[in-house]
């Protein structure tokens, strides 16, 4: 296992930063959500391929917050062994990093189905790209809430 230092919560910070700007350009190239099938299916190719790096931002974006929240929680000297992802989720909730434990915990879900499945079908490809821009607000806002916890708790 790798030590929490101030090092890596900057590497980590560096990577979420990142992707928080790679979220902004592909949110202004595929577009706003599509409300129906039919406007998915009418997308351009250009919005058809912002669409699916919105989808693997999301899911990159997702990945490095957890990493970060782990690291903080080690850094803060917090026992995790044993802990799942709804444990890590509650406790930083209570440490205001998370808004909400359980909104946080349907990103994770999401981030999973993003990453293990291939729909082959349109409905099912329009479904997880609307769960992804419904995890872009919660994503921000823990990015947000996490570069502010750690400027506060000067931990790089």
């Amino acid at each position: 296992m790798i030590e929490p230092t101030a090092e890596l919560v900057a590497s980590i910070a560096s990577r979420i930063e990142a992707l928080l700007l790679a979220l902004d350009e592909d949110l202004a190239v595929s577009g706003q959500s599509p409300a129906t099938l039919a406007e998915f299916e009418r997308r351009d190719p250009s919005q058809c391929v912002g669409s699916r790096a919105l989808i693997k931002t999301v899911e990159q974006l997702e990945d490095q917050l957890a990493r970060m929240f782990r690291t903080l929680l080690q850094m803060l000297d917090v026992d995790t062994s044993g802990w799942f992802a709804q444990d890590i989720a509650n406790q930083m909730e209570k440490l205001e990093v998370v808004a909400d434990a359980g909104q946080w915990m349907t990103v994770v879900k999401l981030r999973n189905r993003l990453v293990h499945d291939y729909p082959i079908d349109q409905e099912a490809r329009f479904v997880k790209l609307v769960e992804a821009y419904g995890a872009v607000d919660i994503l921000r806002d823990c990015a947000f809430r996490t570069q502010s916890f750690i400027k506060l708790r000067k931990m790089i």
